[in-house]
């Protein structure tokens, strides 16, 4: 699909949509190409999925992610079976339309608000700090009633099975670690790349509960009164790491790269906010969750995530884009996601306390 051809499937596909303007592709993301399309009385979310990562043509990508996208947000609307995950301070859109064959997802517009990273580096930074510990809270909340409502739950684990991602997740990051620990000078590459790939290999197995799969800055909208959580096409039958230590990792490099130590210090607030909201959220259980263990494993890949951001295949339009490997923050990068996954200690006060 390209630029031209999203009205016409617009006009087919939703008859009742009547667009009014020209399609604005939208900058954040990585994995697929999306547009805000223009409507006489609302504006829609078209977004298309390639065979392969949309910044990374080389990279195959099964299109049918979106389909476990589509699946997520009908579970989580009205009558579905997340429903009771929802609650007003956060939220997804809606799916108005999806294209087995064409791999097209349409969505409700859930309005044109800054991303997560966006709200950090450019809003008023007195804002910032007095909001963000509210923003961890209701992340971290909604992550672990997600979790904590789908453990053990065999009918998410059939209708949220998304193997070929995890596929390519533990093809691009996890195998990916040797090479790129190598190419930054770490001497222990090897043995710490071993590591990670054994973990990318445990993490393709059915896992605990339902991940949201991609909890990053770009897929969280911050909204006057709420947050927006979109981009689920990663959403996997998992385990919580994959959303606890993903989102761990991007908040340390947001603080890492932040543009004043009070935007950090804000950044550090909303980690420890986050990952106290998700632990009480879990409830009873923690104990089948969020083990000793499991945080072991987060802290690997923690680091597997900074790697492949600082000097992996998705530094480009994140934080270290453009930044050499002997640039002394991706040298500082490198080394903060080595030491976590050569002596992977639990998420606790040391993976929080390491903002700069």
């Amino acid at each position: 699909m390209t630029d031209k051809d999203v009205v016409p499937y617009l006009r087919e596909r939703l008859p009742d949509f009547t667009p009014v303007g020209a399609p604005r592709r939208l900058p954040e993301g990585n994995l697929n190409v999306v547009w805000r399309v223009p409507g006489e009385e609302r504006s829609v979310i078209v977004k298309y999925a390639p065979p392969h990562i949309a910044v990374d043509p080389d990279t195959p990508l099964d299109p049918s992610r979106l389909l476990i996208e589509a699946r997520c947000l009908e579970a989580l609307g009205p009558e579905g079976m997340l429903e009771n995950v929802r609650r007003a301070s956060v939220r997804a859109p809606r799916p108005l339309d999806v294209n087995d064959d064409g791999h097209v997802l349409v969505m409700e517009d859930l309005g044109d608000w800054p991303t997560l990273g966006r709200w950090l580096h450019e809003h008023d930074p007195e804002a910032v700090r007095e909001r963000t510990p509210a923003i961890g809270q209701q992340l971290g909340a909604f992550i672990g009633t997600l979790h904590a409502t789908t453990v053990g739950n065999k009918a998410c684990a059939d209708v949220f099975d998304n193997r070929s991602m995890q596929e390519t997740r533990y093809a691009v990051q996890y195998q990916g670690v040797t090479d790129m620990l190598r190419a930054a000078g770490v001497p222990d590459a090897e043995k710490l790349g071993a590591r990670a790939e054994a973990l990318g290999k445990d993490l393709l197995e059915t896992g605990r509960c339902l991940t949201m799969g991609d909890l990053w800055p770009p897929s969280v909208l911050v909204a006057d009164d709420a947050l927006h959580l979109i981009d689920w096409e990663l959403a996997h039958y998992g385990r919580p790491l994959q959303d606890v230590a993903h989102v761990l990792a991007h908040l340390w490099m947001q603080a890492h790269r932040a543009p004043s130590p009070a935007v950090a210090d804000a950044v550090g607030s909303l980690r420890a906010s986050f990952l106290a909201a998700y632990e009480h959220a879990l409830g009873d259980t923690a104990e089948a969750l969020w083990t000793k263990q499991e945080q072991r494993n987060a802290a690997v890949h923690f680091g597997a995530e900074i790697l492949v951001r600082a000097v992996g295949p998705f530094q480009a339009g994140y934080v270290y884009e453009g930044l050499d490997p002997d640039h002394a923050a991706v040298q500082e990068a490198v080394a903060t996601a080595a030491r976590r996954v050569r002596i992977p200690a639990s998420v606790g006060p040391g993976l929080l306390g390491e903002s700069r």
